[in-house]
C-alpha cells in the first residue's frame, strides 16, 4: 500500500470514529459541544492516531482494515486530547494565538471562557471514550497511560514549567523538558498504547516509547526553528509567536545551526530504533515528514 492511501485511509477511518464518538453540536448546551466539534472537526492531519494504528499495524501486520475497528475508542481520545492542548495553548495568557490550522482559534470564535471549558470537556470525553474498549483490562490499561501522558508528569506538567520559564534564562536541560513533556508525552502513550492492546513484550514498548519521544523532540525543535524562519502557509499561524512570548527555544539557546543538527541526530536516533522492524514503512514516513519540515 502507498504511504499517501495509508495516511488517507486510516485518516477517513478515525474521522467516522469522531463523529460517533464525539457529543452532536447541536446538543446542549450547544455553545460548549459546538465549540469542542470547531476545533476537532478543524482539518487536523490526525497525525497521533495515524502513528498509534501505524505502531499496532507494524507489530501486527497489516491486515483487513476493520481489525482496526476495536482500537477505535483508544484512536478517537488521543486526537481529542490533542484537540484539547491546541485550544488550551492558544489562550491569550498562554500563547496568545488568534488562528489554528488557517482558521480563528476557538477562543477567537466561542470566547476565552467556552473554549477553556471545551478543553476540559475534551479530554473527560477522551477518558471516557477510553472506557469503551471491549477489554476491560485493556481499557484500564489505557486509561492509565492517556492519564499519565497529560498529567503534571507529562503534557501538563511540560506546558506548566513552559509557562514559568518565559521571560525567563533556561538551561538547556530544562527546554529538553518542556519539550519532552509537551510535545513527547503523548506520542509514547500512541506507541505505548499500541503495545498494550497488541500484548507486546516490554522491551519492544520501551524501545518505541524511546523512538516517539526522540520523534517529538526533533518535531518540537523544528518546529522552534519554523516560529523563527517559517511561513504562515507552513505553520497554519502567524510566525514569531515564541519571540514575542520571550519563550526559551531551541535556536534562542543553541542557535539555528545546533538546533538543525540536533533535530538530525534525534531522527537519525529514531531511524536506528525501527530500521529493523518489519512493516516499518509508516514510521520511517513519520521520521521523513520531520525532515522535510527543516528549512
Amino acid at each position: 500500500m502507498l504511504v499517501q492511501e495509508y495516511f488517507k485511509s486510516r485518516k477517513q477511518l478515525l474521522e467516522r470514529s469522531l463523529k460517533e464518538f464525539m457529543p452532536s453540536p447541536d446538543d446542549y448546551p450547544k455553545n460548549l459541544n459546538a465549540a469542542m466539534n470547531y476545533s476537532v472537526f478543524s482539518d487536523g492531519k490526525r497525525l497521533r492516531p495515524i502513528l498509534f494504528f501505524a505502531t499496532y499495524e507494524m507489530l501486527n501486520g497489516r491486515k483487513n482494515i476493520s481489525r482496526l475497528d476495536r482500537l477505535l475508542p483508544a484512536a478517537a481520545a488521543i486526537e481529542m486530547v490533542h484537540t484539547a492542548s491546541l485550544i488550551h495553548d492558544d489562550l491569550p495568557s498562554v500563547d496568545n494565538s488568534n488562528e489554528r490550522r488557517g482558521k480563528p482559534s476557538c477562543h477567537k470564535k466561542y470566547g476565552e471562557a467556552v473554549a477553556i471549558l471545551a478543553g476540559d470537556a475534551l479530554i473527560t470525553k477522551a477518558i471516557e471514550t477510553l472506557a469503551k474498549l471491549k477489554n476491560k483490562k485493556e481499557a484500564v490499561t489505557a486509561i492509565e497511560i492517556l492519564t499519565r501522558a497529560i498529567s503534571t508528569r507529562g503534557m501538563i506538567g511540560g506546558q506548566a514549567v513552559d509557562i514559568i520559564s518565559s521571560r525567563k534564562k533556561v538551561n538547556k536541560n530544562t527546554l529538553r523538558y518542556i519539550h519532552l513533556k509537551k510535545t513527547g508525552s503523548l506520542l509514547q502513550a500512541c506507541t505505548e498504547l499500541a503495545c498494550v492492546l497488541f500484548k507486546a513484550e516490554d522491551n519492544l514498548r520501551i524501545t518505541l516509547g524511546n523512538f516517539a519521544l526522540n520523534l517529538g523532540l526533533a518535531y518540537q525543535i523544528v518546529d522552534d526553528i519554523l516560529d523563527e524562519v517559517g511561513s504562515f502557509d507552513v505553520l497554519g499561524k502567524e510566525a514569531g509567536g515564541d519571540a514575542k512570548q520571550n519563550k526559551a527555544t531551541y535556536p534562542s539557546i543553541f542557535g539555528l545551526e545546533t538546533s538543525k543538527s540536533k533535530a538530525e541526530r534525534l531522527l537519525r536516533d529514531c531511524f536506528n530504533a525501527i530500521k529493523n522492524m518489519p512493516n516499518n514503512d509508516i514510521l520511517l514516513e513519520y521520521i521523513n515528514m520531520i525532515q522535510e519540515r527543516l528549512p
